[in-house]
């Protein structure tokens, strides 16, 4: 009888090591969880702040073109309207030579 009480003595003792210790365990995975988790954040955010970034830049180039096109649009349009102003002006000679 002492024998069999001693044994149900030590194998909850073992069974009390064993809980203590996978808590333990479980513990060390919860905080190496939380540890890749938080590094998986930071690693996002500095990839969310890289993106915004090249956005930007990509939205300032993007307005530099816009300027730059008009500029040379508007230069195209000026050189249309005087190419009809001197043709205008190249046709009321002739006429004028013509007439006289």
């Amino acid at each position: 009888e002492n024998t069999l009480h001693n044994s149900i003595i030590v194998a909850q003792e073992t069974a009390e090591d064993v809980k203590r210790n996978a808590s333990k365990e479980a513990e060390l995975i919860r905080k190496e969880a939380e540890k890749e988790a938080q590094r998986i954040v930071e690693e996002a955010r500095y990839k969310a702040s890289r993106i915004l970034a090249e956005h930007e830049e990509v939205y300032k180039q993007a307005q530099i073109f816009k300027l730059r096109f008009r500029a040379f649009i508007e230069a195209q349009l000026a050189s249309l309207e005087l190419e009809d102003w001197l043709q205008v002006d190249n046709e009321e000679e002739h006429e004028a030579r013509d007439i006289g």
